[in-house]
C-alpha cells in the first residue's frame, strides 16, 4: 500500500521540489505547535472571574469615559465585561494566573538541549512529530485538568512543556541537512516564523470559539488540529534528502553539494565537543541575545491579551483580533527582512557576518525604542497598537540574524546549540509571567504596566551589544569533530578533496 502510494505521488507530484514539500509540512507543524501553546493566553481571560481582584472597568476606559469605536457608550463595554465574569469559572488571582501562564516553560526549559542532541543524532522526524502529538493530547485534556484544580492544570502544562521543549532545537538539524545556506534565512522566516503566524491566527480563532462555544471548546479544537497534522508528518517527512523516495537526482545533488560545502557532515557526529562549545564566545553571543529577545517576545505572547482587556478595555472578541495583529505583522517582517538580507549577501553588498549584525540590531534596538513609545502613549489605544505592530515587524528580522546564526557557526551541532540558547530563553519565558503577576497583583493600573514595559528596554539593548561584539558567521573549528575518524592531515586532505569534487559537480550542473 505504501509503495503504491509513493509511486502515485512520484507520478502526480514529481514537479514539486522535495524541500518545498518539507517546508509546507514543517510550516503547518510550527502553526500547530504554537496553537496549543499560546491558546491559553486568550483562553485564560475567559476562564478566570475578572472580579476576583480587578475593577469592573478598565482604567483607560474610566479615564477617557469613551469606547474604542467612538460610537457606542461605555456601558456597552462594561456589559461585555459583565458577561465575561459570568462565563469565568476559575477564581484565580493574578499571582496564580502568572504561575499558570509560566508553568509551560518550567517543563519547556528542561528538554531543550536533550531535544537538540536527539535530533542531531537521530533526526528530526520523530522528535518534532512527537512534540506536536503530545501537545495535541495535552490540549484536549486541559479543560478536565483546569476544572479539577489549578495545580493539576499547572502539572499538565509542565508535562506539555517537557515534551514540546525539543521542538525548535529538533528542526535545526533538518535545516542543516535539507536547506542550502543561501536559502536558510528565508526558510526560517517562512517556516519557523509560522509560529508567529500561528499566534496571529490562534488568538482571534480562540476568541471566536470562546464567544460561540465556551473556553473549553478552544482547547479541544486546537488539540484536534495538532493530532490531525501528525498523521501527515510521519508519512511525508524524511530526515535527509538521500532517504527521500521522491526527490529528483538533480535536487539531491544540489542540496548535498551545498550543505557539505557549508560544513555539514553526511555522518552524524556522535561525540559532542562540550568544552569547546562552552568556551565559544560566538555561542555565548547567541545565548545572551536569545535571552534579551525572549524577554520582550514572551511579554507580548503571554501578557498582551491581559493588557488589552484589563487596561485598554477590549472585549474578548476584539482582544483576540488586536492581540494577534502584532504577530501577523511580525511574520510579514520576517519574510521582508530575510529576503532583503539574502539579496544584500548575494549582490555582495554585505558579508554574512555584517548582515547578521545589522539585522540583529534591527530586531533588538528598534523594538526597545517602540516600547518606550508605548509607555508614553498611555491610554491612546490606537498609538499603542501601532507601536506594538512596528515593534514586532522589526523583531521579525531575527530570521536574518539570530535564529540562523547557529547553522553559520556549527551546522553539525546546530540542534544542540539551539537547545542551549533556548534553555536560557525558556528560563526567561517562565520568569516573565511571574514577574508581571507580582507587579500587577491587585494593581491593574496603567502605572504598574508601564513598569512592566520599562523592563524590556535594558534587556533588549544590553543583549544586542553583547551580540554585536562577540558574534561570528564563520564555521567554528570544533564543528568538524568526528569520533569515527582520526584527526590529522589525512582526514583534512580527504575532506578537502571531497569538497572540491562536489564543487566541480555543482559547477557543471549550473
Amino acid at each position: 500500500m505504501g509503495e503504491r502510494l509513493n509511486n502515485f505521488l512520484v507520478t502526480t507530484m514529481g514537479w514539486l521540489p522535495a524541500r518545498l514539500a518539507l517546508a509546507v509540512m514543517a510550516w503547518l507543524g510550527f502553526i500547530n505547535l504554537y496553537m496549543v501553546r499560546i491558546n491559553l493566553s486568550v483562553i485564560i481571560v475567559a476562564m478566570v472571574r475578572r472580579n476576583v481582584s480587578v475593577a469592573t472597568s478598565a482604567p483607560c476606559l474610566s479615564m477617557t469615559n469613551s469606547s474604542h469605536d467612538g460610537g457606542a457608550n461605555q456601558s456597552s463595554v462594561e456589559n461585555a465585561f459583565d458577561q465575561q465574569e459570568k462565563e469565568g469559572e476559575m477564581e484565580w488571582d493574578e499571582v496564580t494566573q502568572g504561575l499558570v501562564l509560566a508553568s509551560f516553560f518550567y517543563g519547556y526549559a528542561l528538554t531543550q538541549i536533550v531535544g537538540g542532541r536527539l535530533a542531531d543524532l537521530y533526526g528530526t522526524r520523530w522528535v518534532f512529530g512527537s512534540c506536536i502529538f503530545s501537545g495535541g493530547i495535552c490540549a484536549v485534556l486541559s479543560p478536565l485538568a483546569a476544572r479539577t484544580h489549578y495545580a493539576a492544570f499547572i502539572a499538565l502544562r509542565i508535562i506539555q512543556g517537557i515534551f514540546q521543549g525539543a521542538s525548535w532545537p529538533s528542526m535545526h538539524p533538518c535545516l542543516s541537512h535539507w536547506i542550502p545556506p543561501i536559502e536558510r534565512p528565508r526558510f526560517i522566516a517562512v517556516v519557523y516564523l509560522g509560529a508567529t503566524l500561528s499566534t496571529s491566527m490562534t488568538l482571534p480563532l480562540c476568541g471566536v470559539i470562546i464567544a460561540a462555544l465556551g473556553w473549553a471548546a478552544a482547547f479541544y479544537v486546537t488539540g484536534a488540529l495538532s493530532l490531525a497534522w501528525c498523521a501527515l508528518w510521519f508519512f511525508f517527512m524524511y530526515d535527509t534528502p538521500r532517504q527521500h523516495p521522491r526527490i529528483s537526482e538533480r535536487e539531491l545533488r544540489y542540496i548535498e553539494g551545498a550543505v557539505t560545502r557549508a560544513g555539514t557532515s553526511r555522518r552524524r557526529a556522535k561525540r559532542l565537543p562540550v568544552a569547546s562549545i562552552a568556551r565559544s564566545l560566538p555561542v555565548w553571543a547567541i545565548v545572551v541575545c536569545s535571552v534579551g529577545n525572549s524577554w520582550g517576545l514572551n511579554l507580548f505572547l503571554t501578557q498582551l491579551p491581559t493588557y488589552m482587556k484589563n487596561i485598554l478595555g477590549f472585549s474578548i472578541r476584539e482582544n483576540g483580533l488586536l492581540s494577534a495583529l502584532p504577530f501577523l505583522v511580525r511574520y510579514v517582517g520576517a519574510i521582508t527582512w530575510s529576503s532583503l538580507g539574502d539579496w544584500l549577501i548575494k549582490r555582495g553588498h554585505l558579508s554574512v557576518r555584517n548582515s547578521r549584525r545589522i539585522f540583529s540590531a534591527v530586531a533588538m534596538w528598534l523594538p526597545a525604542l517602540m516600547i518606550v513609545g508605548v509607555v508614553f502613549a498611555g491610554c491612546d489605544w490606537k498609538m499603542t497598537v501601532a507601536l506594538f505592530c512596528v515593534s514586532m515587524f522589526c523583531n521579525g528580522s531575527v530570521t536574518a540574524s539570530l535564529v540562523v546564526n547557529h547553522t553559520d557557526i556549527a551546522p553539525n551541532f546546530s540542534g544542540t546549540i539551539f537547545g542551549v540558547a533556548n534553555t536560557a530563553s525558556s528560563i526567561v519565558a517562565f520568569t516573565v509571567p511571574a514577574v508581571v503577576g507580582a507587579l500587577i497583583n491587585k494593581q491593574q493600573t496603567l502605572g504598574q504596566w508601564q513598569k512592566v514595559f520599562w523592563m524590556c528596554v535594558p534587556m533588549y539593548a544590553v543583549a544586542e551589544i553583547f551580540f554585536l561584539v562577540f558574534s561570528s558567521a564563520s564555521v567554528q573549528p570544533w564543528n568538524h569533530v568526528e569520533d569515527d575518524f582520526k584527526a590529522g592531515s589525512e582526514n583534512s586532505h580527504s575532506q578537502s578533496t571531497e569538497l572540491e569534487t562536489l564543487k566541480g559537480e555543482e559547477g557543471s550542473r549550473t
